[in-house]
């Protein structure tokens, strides 16, 4: 057999030799080649690179949460404090009769409110520079996980001076009057939230008259500008007695369709907000030069005028804005929503930590120092009973820690972890339309440690401020069409579904992918890089005293425009 490459030749033995045995030769042939066979795989291989794209960005679950917080507050509450640290540190007022009569009074420190300290207080606790951003506030991840039903509220109609007591089950609370319009009787509810009513929809009220708790809605606000939201009336049928009288309080229910209450009644419920970042999981950074629309206000306190002879400079109030990113990536399908739906909204939680130690003394045996509410606990002209720091109604899953210095106890807020939960708005869900709309959001309010600060303010003003701790971030979006269906004719009905006894079908809302808006404006298209979405909050974080009235009624109704039309 010659071995020469490409001339292989194969010689029986017989030939060879005469006489010799045949024997069967094998040869071991190499294959070598540049192509192969495409498999299956292959051929389905996207090239599209816009459509590679998309496939990637509808199978991402993953959330990286970026954003801004302008920092929008007045420093309006001043006084006067024991503790000699303190005193050297405030913004004063009047400081040359301060002089003159040894008592100092003034403002706490812009520090003690902003986002990202610029340093520490005198003869205090020392001051870390690299936590910076975490002294007074803290940033948080969370979802809503769960509804409390059970949740103690009361609202305070001041135009009719009454008081109605509830809980969150109970729906919505109102106050009514008998009124007319255009010459038609009606009985008009002042209700405390937004009633999220149409006209034509019905009532089911805390009350009977008659046997009958079921009432149409004939229509919506009053003479008060921009009152459709939180005024509706029904037409007054002649209704004698009591019930229907003037300052009679209640609570209602809303109920879409006669004919079928059971599906279409309305359910009400404090949302409870489950923390899914720890603090480690945020960085806080200061926007450059970017500021708000709000001055700064500082000073200088001479020498001669300030308690120990230091002559420095003071802030009352300034307007920086500030940057933050989760390190964190949020899996939305690890976890379903508090209707067991999955999650279309991640929120920005931010509560207020108050480490120096100007805030936060808990009251009695409670061991937590802030206290919530909602938007309808304020009042025009003075301060609703609801705030009472001794009420255990107005308490959440917040505790307070405590250190000691100079011989004095400083409290603060503790840090929160993955997995504690908070209390968050008041909502009405309607099985019958998929639906959850926010009637009334929740609101936090900080109060001053008496023993450290004592202000100056009346009950009109009093100690502490008020903040939004719940700020929500679209990740996804529910259409705003139900789709139905029969069981067996339709496939992937999915797991939310609601099934009507009334109809015989299934009721739902589908997902819309990613990057889809639809002509309303409903759905969601964050930048998508590396495997995740990147939403971007825009913040802003106002703090305010509690005589801010979120729900003022304003009895004015503009002029109307006359020209040479009319």
């Amino acid at each position: 057999m010659s071995k020469e490459p490409n001339n292989i030749r194969i010689v029986p033995n017989k030939d060879k030799f005469k006489g010799a045995q045949t024997f069967d030769n094998q040869l071991q042939v190499e294959f070598t080649g540049d192509r192969k066979t495409m498999v299956e795989g292959d051929r389905t291989v996207i090239l599209n690179l816009a459509e590679r794209f998309d496939k990637e960005r509808q199978k991402s679950n993953t959330f990286r949460v970026t954003g801004k917080i302008t920092n929008i507050f007045n420093n309006v509450i001043s006084g006067k404090t024991n503790y000699d640290v303190f005193k050297n540190d405030l913004f004063y007022i009047n400081p040359i009769e301060s002089a003159k009569s040894g008592v100092w009074k003034g403002y706490p420190q812009f520090d003690e409110f902003t986002f990202f300290r610029t340093q520490g207080i005198d003869g205090h606790i020392p001051f870390v520079t690299k936590s910076s951003s975490t002294y007074n506030w803290m940033v948080y991840l969370s979802y809503a996980s769960e509804n409390v039903t059970g949740q103690t509220m009361s609202y305070h109609n001041e135009m009719m001076n009454t008081t109605t007591n509830f809980i969150a089950s109970d729906g919505v609370p109102f106050v009514m009057k008998k009124t007319k319009y255009n010459g038609k009787p009606l009985i008009t509810f002042y209700c405390g939230t937004n009633h999220n009513l149409s006209t034509g929809e019905y009532i089911k009220t805390s009350f009977k008259y008659n046997g009958n708790d079921l009432f149409q809605v004939y229509q919506l606000g009053d003479e008060a500008y921009g009152s459709e939201g939180k005024v509706f009336s029904i037409f007054d049928l002649g209704y004698t007695g009591t019930t229907f009288g003037d300052g009679v309080t209640g609570t209602f229910k809303r109920v879409i369709n006669f004919s079928n209450t059971g599906e279409t009644t309305s359910e009400y419920y404090i949302r409870k907000h489950t923390i899914l970042t720890d603090p480690k999981d945020y960085n806080l950074t200061r926007m450059g030069f970017e500021n708000n629309p709000f001055n700064n206000d500082k000073k200088l306190e001479y020498a001669d005028l300030t308690p120990n002879g230091v002559q420095r400079t003071s802030v009352r109030n300034g307007s920086q804005s500030f940057g933050f990113t989760f390190e964190k990536d949020i899996d939305i399908n690890k976890n379903l929503d508090n209707q067991d739906r999955p999650i279309t909204e991640l929120f920005v939680t931010i509560i207020q930590k108050g480490y120096m130690g100007w805030f936060n003394k808990p009251f009695g045996n409670f061991n937590t120092a802030i206290n919530v509410g909602w938007e309808f606990n304020f009042l025009s002209d003075s301060v609703d009973d609801w705030w009472n720091v001794s009420s255990s109604n107005n308490k959440d899953n917040l505790p307070v820690g405590f250190y000691q210095y100079n011989n004095q106890t400083f409290y603060y807020n503790k840090d929160l972890k993955s997995g504690d939960k908070l209390m968050g708005d008041f909502c009405e869900w309607n099985n019958f339309m998929m639906e959850e709309k926010v009637l009334s959001p929740m609101v936090h309010k900080y109060n001053f440690n008496p023993v450290h600060f004592q202000n100056d303010s009346t009950q009109t003003m009093p100690d502490g401020y008020l903040y939004y701790p719940h700020y929500p971030i679209k990740v996804r979006d529910f259409s705003d069409y139900i789709e139905q269906g029969v069981v067996d004719e339709v496939d992937f009905i999915p797991d939310y579904s609601f099934y009507s006894e009334y109809e015989n079908k299934w009721r739902w809302r589908d997902l819309y992918p990613y990057g889809y808006i639809d002509s309303d404006g409903v759905g969601v298209d964050h930048p998508f890089l590396n495997n995740s979405h990147y939403p971007f909050k825009d913040i802003n974080f106002i703090q305010t005293p509690p005589t801010r009235n979120f729900g003022q009624r304003f009895n004015v109704i503009g002029e109307l425009i006359i020209d040479d039309c009319e």
